[in-house]
């Protein structure tokens, strides 16, 4: 069992005053068996009526107004997470079909395919051997770069470049997991020294989700802490909303997590 400080902060900046905002925010970790969260601070700011509920996915999400003209919007989370990566993450069997099927952004195209066809046999592996090994092929021939892919990027144009960030490893690694069937999901969460959100991947082994980090080439331990989880990024939008007003719109997000002493 490990014990993690963790702070979350979102501030997004509007070019010209909105109103009437409609948010819908999945930034907040919730207990599972793997993590237990206890919440020191979380503070939305403007906000006239906000509400709380779970997604079709069991994330959990805020929903909510800012009636009142505003040039800008924060999101601060504070809190204290107990991980143990040992605890089984057991899988709910009529849910986890969807995850064996790919979406517009983990589609496998012809470079994908090409890739996964050129791996050695896997015949004689379990299911979760089979992806961590692609995972550990996949970290060979993809490069971490940053600003050459966007949130749209899906697997096979990232994949075509060899060049990607953290979404694109993960979608890259979805796609290759389904192109075997492997029952897989998206995670966004927090890591120490990132600074920013971290994407990964949950692979289906028996009963339970094991957590594997294709970016990083490794199974997952105490140190990570789960967001949410879905069929891919778009699932696990950390801000959705509409308004009136605003024009051009810039993000700023920063994340600290770090082992409580």
């Amino acid at each position: 069992m490990t014990t993690l400080r963790f702070s979350y902060h979102m501030r997004l900046n509007f070019e010209l005053p909105v109103r009437e905002h409609h948010f819908k925010l999945r930034c907040f970790p919730s207990s599972d068996d793997r993590q237990r969260i206890s919440y020191e601070r979380v503070e939305i700011y403007p906000v006239h009526f906000r509400t709380e509920e779970r997604d079709s996915f069991g994330n959990m999400c805020i929903y909510g107004t800012a009636r009142q003209i505003h040039d800008h919007f924060t999101v601060d989370v504070e809190g204290t997470a107990e991980t143990d990566i040992n605890a089984k993450l057991r899988a709910e069997p009529h849910k986890t079909g969807l995850f064996k099927y790919d979406t517009a952004l983990t589609k496998a195209g012809e470079s994908i395919r090409e890739f996964h066809l050129s791996l050695d046999p896997m015949n004689w592996m379990t299911e979760y051997e089979r992806a961590v090994y692609m995972m550990n092929e996949l970290y060979e021939e993809f490069t971490y770069t940053p600003g050459v892919t966007g949130i749209m990027t899906t697997a096979e144009e990232a994949f075509s470049m060899r060049h990607g960030v953290c979404q694109d490893y993960a979608h890259i690694f979805l796609a290759l997991c389904r192109l075997e069937r492997i029952p897989c999901r998206y995670v966004a969460g927090m890591i120490p020294g990132e600074g920013a959100t971290h994407a990964w991947a949950e692979v289906l082994d028996g009963e339970a989700w094991r957590p594997v980090d294709p970016t990083h080439n490794r199974v997952c331990d105490d140190t990570y802490i789960k967001i949410s989880c879905g069929r891919d990024a778009q699932d696990c939008a950390i801000n959705q909303g509409v308004f009136y007003g605003g024009g051009k719109q810039t993000q700023e997000v920063r994340v600290i997590v770090k082992r409580k002493r």
